[in-house]
C-alpha cells in the first residue's frame, strides 16, 4: 500500500481548498486517535506552520497542569492518605517534565518553557512532600502498633507464669 502525504489548505480571500501531495516531514507530528465511519483514515497530521505547532503544544501542556493541580487539590482535601494516587500523581508531572525537555523544547519558547517548568517542579515538590508525609505517618503507625502489641505480650507473659 502506497502512503502519500497530503497538504490541506484554505485560500482566505477565495475560500478554496488548496490540495497538494508533498515529501516534507519536518513539523509537529501528532497520531489522531478518533476514529469515524466512513471519514478518511489519517495515520499522522504534520503542523508545519511554528505558531500553530506552538499554540497547540501550549494547550496540550496547560491541560496537563490544571489536571495536575486538580489531583494536588484533592490531595489536598483528602488529607494525603492515598499513597499509590500519589505516587501516580508524581510520576505523571514528572513524565510532563521530561517530555517538554525531550519532545517540546524545540517548539517552545525560552520563557514559556522555563516557566512551565518550574510549575511543574513546585507541582513535584509539593507531591514529594505528600508521599514522604504519608509514608512517615504509616511508619508511625506501624511503630506504635507494634509497640502496644509488645507490651500486651509482656504483660500476657508476666500473667501467664504465674497461674498456678
Amino acid at each position: 500500500m502506497a502512503r502519500t502525504n497530503y497538504f490541506i489548505d484554505r485560500n482566505s480571500k477565495t475560500g478554496e481548498i488548496i490540495y497538494l501531495e508533498y515529501d516534507m516531514v519536518d513539523g509537529y507530528k501528532i497520531k489522531p486517535k478518533t476514529k469515524i465511519k466512513d471519514a478518511i483514515k489519517v495515520n499522522k497530521i504534520i503542523f508545519v506552520k511554528p505558531s500553530l505547532s506552538q499554540k497547540l503544544i501550549k494547550k496540550k501542556i496547560d491541560i496537563k497542569i490544571r489536571y495536575l493541580l486538580r489531583k494536588l487539590n484533592e490531595i489536598n482535601e483528602d488529607g494525603g492518605s492515598d499513597e499509590d494516587g500519589i505516587r501516580k500523581s508524581l510520576m505523571d508531572a514528572e513524565r510532563l517534565k521530561l517530555d517538554i525537555l525531550n519532545k517540546y523544547v524545540k517548539y517552545l519558547g525560552h520563557t514559556y518553557q522555563s516557566l512551565t517548568l518550574k510549575k511543574i517542579q513546585i507541582i513535584i515538590n509539593q507531591l514529594r512532600i505528600k508521599l514522604y508525609n504519608s509514608i512517615d505517618r504509616r511508619r508511625n503507625y506501624i511503630n506504635y502498633n507494634n509497640l502496644y502489641y509488645l507490651d500486651n505480650e509482656e504483660d500476657y507473659q508476666e500473667n501467664r507464669g504465674r497461674g498456678r
